[in-house]
């Protein structure tokens, strides 16, 4: 498994995971040969920052399936559907970009132009700028990167910068500490901290310019206060 590879098997497996759980879903993210394939796929990035939360997320949905995969499908609803007297967590960017008083529309029409143009269909479920849809494109994005060279290689990996930097980092690690903070299951919690260890792993990887760092940071620290 090449580094690409394991960054696009990282990204479908914790899009997969901020979809609703039902019986399908739920037999997906808790088969053993796709735990087995995620661990093998972070340790090659970096063995030592994604085990802290790597242990219980691995365990979590292995009790009682029945039981457990319900506990997850309520906890689910709760923090990102249906919540009193509102969502608690909302899974989409537009929430947050509006609250940071940036133009939400304009921000969703360009994250829909960055899809038409890969070739990619957003779920028709859910709001096009949700966290499964974004983690999902970059998977995909990784993926094709994976089996590219020279000059197209060089491409997709801009696509994947400016896709981070411009719709990622201004909501996603606000979204995940958030989910972190709310959360009374064990899986969302790591779910959401691994999420927000990875996409800072990307920052890195990827190359994000440390102006744009400063500026994203800065932004959702003021978010999140």
């Amino acid at each position: 498994m090449d580094r690409s590879t394991a960054r696009s098997l990282i990204y479908n497996i914790l899009s997969l995971c901020h979809v609703y759980p039902d019986e399908k879903v739920y037999g997906s993210i808790t088969a053993g040969e796709r735990m087995r394939e995620f661990r093998n796929a972070l340790h090659l990035l970096d063995e030592k920052n994604f085990d802290d939360y790597l242990g219980t997320f691995e365990q979590a949905p292995f009790k009682t399936k029945e039981v457990e995969q319900l506990a997850m499908a309520r906890e689910y609803t709760r923090l990102f559907i249906d919540a009193s007297p509102h969502v608690i967590t909302p899974p989409y960017g537009s929430f947050y970009l509006k609250k940071e008083g940036l133009d939400s529309e304009k921000t969703l029409s360009e994250v829909l132009g960055f899809y038409h143009e890969a070739g990619f269909i957003p779920r028709e479920d859910l709001h096009p700028d949700h966290v499964t849809d974004e983690l999902e494109f970059m998977g995909i994005l990784a993926g094709e990167e994976s089996q590219a060279s020279g000059n197209e290689k060089i491409k997709l990996e801009e696509i994947q910068m400016n896709f981070l930097s411009r719709f990622i980092l201004p909501w996603v690690p606000t979204f995940c500490q958030k989910v972190a903070e709310h959360s009374r299951c064990p899986f969302y919690y790591d779910v959401s901290n691994l999420t927000k260890e990875f996409i800072n792993f990307e920052k890195n990887y990827l190359g994000v310019p440390e102006e744009l760092n400063s500026r994203k940071e800065n932004e959702s620290a003021t978010t999140a206060g």
